[in-house]
């Protein structure tokens, strides 16, 4: 039996584990009822925020968190030359509030890229349950751990290795992630940033990232249609790249 078909049904019994928050949950660790009972409590605010509103503003003091249910978000510096450093992209199943509620102020900003769904969590309703479900507060630690990694290879791009290479990365990064998520398909995916936003997220300028995917598409490893990226030869990116997705992993 196709094992799609066991999450689908149980998906009908308890339509909480359509969320993707609570689905990344259930794929690591198999909620039981009570999970899901306490998850569908601790989900239930629902809030949305629209396109460029500022979630999380650097410097303000936060006690809650929100979970992504739809739509997509940008965590980020802004630095006092007005230049932007974006550190993640924030996909449906991620939580915002990491690290701000667990610091005086918050150290990052983080900004809706797109009309976004969230679910809002007080940080003593997350804490709680994380005290009273073991395993969910097992999983959120390597959730934490997943997002580490991502920052290090961010890291190691940035002062490791040149811009073709560190491009070629981030594109693969995204296509894993928002396959992840049931946004891209097995080669193509929508980029959610604009070039200055890719821009943003690798330590490029916008023309520097456009010649940069000129150059990618001359040597026939993707296609670009607006802002749809198809990768047409995954081995060949992989490995100007030195991409390897086991970072990325999600259990």
């Amino acid at each position: 039996m196709d094992p799609r078909h066991g999450a689908i049904v149980r998906a009908i019994m308890n339509p909480i584990r359509l969320h993707p928050f609570v689905a990344r949950l259930d794929r690591s660790i198999r909620l039981d009822g009570e999970d899901l009972a306490a998850l569908e409590h601790l989900l239930g605010h629902r809030t949305v925020a629209k396109k460029a509103k500022d979630i999380i503003v650097e410097g303000y003091e936060y006690k809650a968190l929100h979970v992504v249910e739809e739509g997509i978000a940008i965590r980020y510096k802004l630095l006092d030359s007005g230049k932007r450093q974006i550190v993640n992209v924030v996909l449906p199943g991620d939580i915002i509030g990491f690290p701000a509620c667990f610091y005086e102020h918050a150290v990052f900003s983080v900004s809706a890229v797109d009309r976004m769904s969230l679910s809002h969590v007080p940080l003593d309703a997350f804490t709680a349950l994380c005290l009273q479900r073991a395993n969910i507060a097992t999983a959120l630690v390597w959730f934490a751990a997943r997002e580490a990694s991502i920052y290090a290879e961010h890291i190691i791009g940035a002062g490791r290795r040149e811009p073709l290479p560190r491009l070629a990365h981030f594109l693969l990064e995204m296509l894993t992630r928002l396959q992840a998520v049931g946004l891209a398909t097995e080669t193509s995916f929508a980029m959610p940033l604009s070039q200055e936003g890719i821009g943003d997220v690798v330590g490029l300028s916008g023309p520097h990232v456009n010649r940069m995917l000129a150059e990618l598409k001359g040597g026939g490893l993707i296609a670009v249609d607006g802002h749809e990226i198809t990768v047409l030869d995954r081995a060949g990116l992989q490995r100007l790249g030195e991409f390897r997705p086991a970072y990325l992993a999600s259990s």
